[in-house]
């Protein structure tokens, strides 16, 4: 039975964590982490895959991006609160993790802190830890990390730029935003099965404004507050070799800092184009 639905939890305080939910509604449950300008929307790319698989997707928007109440992080691994809140809400013992391109952090950081309720660790062109080398990043996104480092409120606020410009001309958004992205990624955002759920899910990120997307900026590109050594669970780091986003370096790193982790790499395949490979990443998860 598939299942694709809007759920909201409530903290103690009474502000509101919205997920989406997409898959298999009787299946086990996976947490996943969206990316950098991004939201819980983002999940609908996996829907298809996940009802054959017998996946349950359970995707939050993250503090003041989409339809979740801002809350002040003052490091990633503060987000473990949010996201024991909703696995304690859904009635989820224990679940498998996925972490996206810039959710890649806050997945490991659950991944370290809730030891014995992660069942594996899934990472998809994660980006690094910001002390790592940048060797192989496309020179705008080099730019914009080092900027983060220093006014990321600035960079959530250009960032919400492009989102308004992506509400008015969606044409122009792809043609600025993929710019100086490879060939292959290009392509993929031209398919409507990638487009269509990365247009709506960034314009998305911004309902709010764009202080929770800043405030994701600050976090990655400060220490994260957690080591990645601690990480107990199977994991298992997934990148293309092509990305020009996120470089292959620090798929590399994940995988030499997490105990056991196992690196594939999908030669050929960037940054969005690594989606065509869904079925075989999430595969594993069905076991």
């Amino acid at each position: 039975m598939a299942d694709n639905v809007r759920v909201e939890i409530r903290r103690r305080d009474g502000s509101v964590i919205t997920c989406e939910v997409v898959g298999d509604a009787r299946a086990a449950p996976v947490l996943f982490c969206h990316g950098l300008a991004d939201s819980r929307l983002s999940a609908r790319t996996f829907t298809q895959v996940a009802t054959e698989l017998g996946l349950r997707i359970v995707a939050p928007d993250r503090p003041g991006t989409g339809r979740t109440a801002p809350r002040h992080l003052p490091r990633v691994v503060d987000w473990v609160q949010d996201a024991t809140l909703i696995m304690d809400a859904l009635g989820i013992d224990t679940a498998a993790l996925i972490g996206t391109s810039g959710g890649g952090p806050f997945a490991a950081a659950c991944a370290a802190q809730l030891t014995g309720r992660v069942s594996q660790l899934t990472l998809i062109s994660a980006l690094g830890a910001p002390t790592w080398p940048t060797g192989g990043m496309a020179a705008g996104e080099r730019v914009s990390l080092r900027a983060a480092r220093r006014v990321p409120g600035f960079g959530g606020w250009f960032l919400g730029r492009l989102a308004a410009l992506a509400r008015i001309s969606p044409e122009l958004f792809l043609r600025v935003a993929t710019s100086e992205l490879p060939g292959i990624d290009r392509h993929a955002l031209g398919q409507p099965a990638i487009r269509d759920p990365f247009l709506a899910s960034y314009v998305e990120a911004f309902r709010q404004g764009s202080r929770g997307v800043g405030q994701d900026l600050r976090v990655l590109t400060q220490p994260w507050g957690f080591e990645l050594g601690s990480i107990q669970a199977p994991a298992l780091v997934c990148h293309g070799d092509a990305d020009l986003t996120v470089p292959l370096q620090h798929a590399r790193l994940f995988a030499a800092a997490i105990p056991g982790a196992r690196l594939q790499i999908y030669p050929g395949h960037g940054h969005f184009s690594i989606f065509d490979a869904v079925r075989d990443i999430l595969a594993p998860l069905a076991g």
